[in-house]
């Protein structure tokens, strides 16, 4: 018998193991610590947090048949699964199905195997290899327990496919319950990212009322690289029917819902029911495309104090998608999952793939019925003046008077071209401020807002020879009479206007376009999604872009494992958010002392009667003990 024909679980039989321990033969070459008892009550406090406990019964009663004749009772439970996974996220390795059967198998003390309910590992050499078997398969029989309630694209993954086999999963696929069972994913990853937030200390959540998030898509590896395209799918199936001995075949993809991901070049957003057709052609342009899938990220910003750092950069909302499929939609999910905070909706920063080339009901509209206000950069050809109404001009998501000079009104146009340098762009800009509408109202429940003409009001920021009436002893800008439209339309004739803000959705904003204010914030909101991105993908804790770390295939199976990624890269970004701010306060402290709070001079000197306070060197006067008697003098108060 070779050594590699060796049973080493017969118990008659004793090898030579030379000069390698037993436990290194376990361990096929790894040390086993015992994670620490007080680490594993943590984690798996966290997973009962979260509240996906409940959510996953109520999710197999709901799919659970009308009649069933039982069968045996699951060994391992999600919660021991999930508590595995964190805990390897949390020391940076693989998140294998191998590493959390090790994990339970040799890396628990006796207390934590009571508290995920796991019953004792056979621990002796002999007979090791049969039991590490057996409980791999409880192992992955727990995940995928797990991940068949919320997988929306459930196959066969275990052998390469055939391109006629392709064909028959996705005729086969049920859209209903694909719906049903994203939605599923979604609210697991919304969950667990809610859970991270509220283990921030109340001071930080609440440094600002409100939610600004910057969104976008980053792509991740499948475990199985070969893809397909459905340009040709049909053409490869004819092929392949003329085959007469398909063992011939060379293996084909293995996950029929992955996509291209397009690395450099336009993209496209492919709405429910369409095709997308993303091909990688020829040879030569292939490494401008990847088989995979795309994560969306939406991070917490501050529209209020960019770059201050107020609190940290965590992910606060995340979904999975296939490349170039429904990325308006995708955005819309991550906005509708930060309704689970509290915090009010603001400021949504996104780059063109969104708002600049999405319809407006698939993306503009269901932000601003969610309550956030778009942050963007415009389509070279959205630049400039874009239409109107009653008169007025609609120009980079603002309201102007018909009579703006041209060249306030082609700023961003000629910056674009060349025609003119950065600061004679920021000077134009600030200038055509002053021909905007003036806010009269704010937006009823219609969405229609009461504007004016800039020359009007208590507050004028423009002279205009059509309102000659107006006296004002402020040195304004004047409109050109050549400027004047030829036929005065209302906002020219009236004192004010209503206005449909629907006509204008497309390209409002949250900030002035071109403005400096827009130009910190979108910078901001910018490079924070951008590094966020950087963090969680390339190298280090998390490296989500690799599947090299997560083995199991399937679109659900990912987005269970990254979601476990991306809690651990936010319980990450508190800790060492927490950690900086302590070494900040403690460089304030003067001589070993911490700084004392300034106190205001009325405080200092003075009692101050309203607020009921002493200087601090005047010993607080005793007052009288209240009797039982009312104010009044009269009878004593009942109890």
């Amino acid at each position: 018998m070779s050594a590699g024909d060796i049973d080493y679980g017969f118990t008659g039989y004793t090898p030579d193991l030379g000069g390698m321990t037993e436990a290194e033969i376990m361990g096929r070459g790894r040390i086993h610590d015992v994670i620490d008892h007080q680490t594993v009550v943590l984690m798996e406090g966290r997973v009962r947090k979260t509240g996906v406990l409940e959510r996953l019964q109520a999710w197999r009663d709901e799919d659970a048949l009308a009649f069933s004749i039982g069968g045996r009772p699951s060994l391992i439970a999600e919660r021991a699964v999930m508590t595995a996974l964190l805990l390897l996220a949390k020391e940076g390795s693989a998140m294998f199905v191998t590493n959390v059967r090790d994990l339970f198998m040799f890396r628990l003390s006796d207390a934590s195997r009571e508290l995920l309910g796991l019953e004792k590992s056979l621990e002796a050499f002999v007979g090791h290899v049969g039991e590490k078997n057996r409980w791999y398969a409880n192992t992955i029989r727990a995940f995928q327990r797990m991940n068949d309630l919320m997988d929306p694209f459930p196959q066969e993954r275990r052998h390469s496919k055939t391109y006629t086999e392709i064909q028959a999963i996705l005729r086969a696929h049920d859209v209903d319950l694909e719906v049903k069972r994203k939605a599923r994913l979604d609210e697991y990853t919304k969950l667990f990212l809610v859970m991270t937030y509220y283990e921030q200390p109340r001071n930080i959540r609440r440094a600002s009322k409100k939610m600004d998030i910057s969104f976008d898509q980053t792509y991740i590896g499948t475990p199985t690289v070969k893809g397909y395209s459905k340009k040709n799918l049909a053409k490869r199936v004819a092929d392949e029917a003329k085959v007469e001995d398909m063992r011939t075949l060379k293996p084909g993809p293995v996950d029929a819902y992955a996509g291209w991901h397009v690395s450099t070049g336009p993209r496209t957003d492919v709405g429910r029911g369409q095709t997308d057709l993303t091909d990688p052609g020829k040879k030569t342009s292939s490494a401008e495309y990847r088989w995979g899938w795309e994560i969306n990220i939406a991070v917490r910003v501050d529209s209020e104090a960019p770059g201050q750092k107020r609190f940290p950069a965590l992910a606060v909302a995340a979904t999975m998608s296939l490349p170039n499929v429904r990325v308006a939609e995708e955005a819309v999910s991550l906005m509708r999952a930060t309704m689970a905070y509290d915090l009010a909706p603001g400021v949504a920063d996104a780059d063109k793939q969104y708002y600049a080339n999405s319809l407006t009901e698939r993306l503009h509209d269901p932000t601003f019925a969610l309550g956030y206000t778009p942050s963007t950069d415009y389509r070279v050809d959205r630049l400039g003046h874009q239409g109107g109404d009653h008169g007025a001009l609609y120009i980079e998501g603002g309201t102007y008077c018909p009579a703006t000079p041209d060249p306030l009104k082609n700023a961003t146009k000629e910056l674009v071209s060349g025609s003119i340098d950065d600061e004679t762009y920021e000077a134009r800009i600030k200038e055509r401020r002053a021909f905007r509408l003036h806010q009269k109202e704010k937006p009823d429940s219609k969405g229609r807002v009461v504007l004016r003409c800039p020359a009007l009001g208590p507050s004028p920021t423009v002279t205009c020879p059509l309102r000659e009436m107006l006296k004002t002893r402020k040195m304004l800008p004047a409109v050109d009479g050549e400027d004047l439209p030829d036929f005065a339309d209302k906002i020219c004739a009236q004192h004010s206007v209503s206005f449909d803000t629907a006509r204008n959705r497309r390209t409002a904003q949250a900030f002035e376009y071109g403005s400096k204010q827009w130009d910190e914030f979108h910078t901001h909101a910018r490079n924070s999604i951008e590094s966020l991105n950087n963090q969680v993908k390339s190298g280090g804790t998390e490296h989500i872009e690799s599947a090299s770390r997560r083995r199991v295939r399937g679109f659900g199976a990912a987005q269970i494992i990254v979601t476990m990624l991306l809690t651990n890269f936010n319980l990450r970004k508190i800790a060492a958010f927490i950690s900086d701010k302590i070494k900040d306060d403690a460089k304030k402290q003067v001589n070993g002392e911490p700084p004392v709070a300034l106190v205001r001079r009325r405080d200092r000197e003075f009692h101050n009667p309203y607020t009921d306070t002493y200087p601090p060197d005047v010993k607080r006067p005793t007052k009288p003990k209240r009797s039982d008697g009312d104010e009044t003098g009269g009878p004593p108060r009942r109890t």
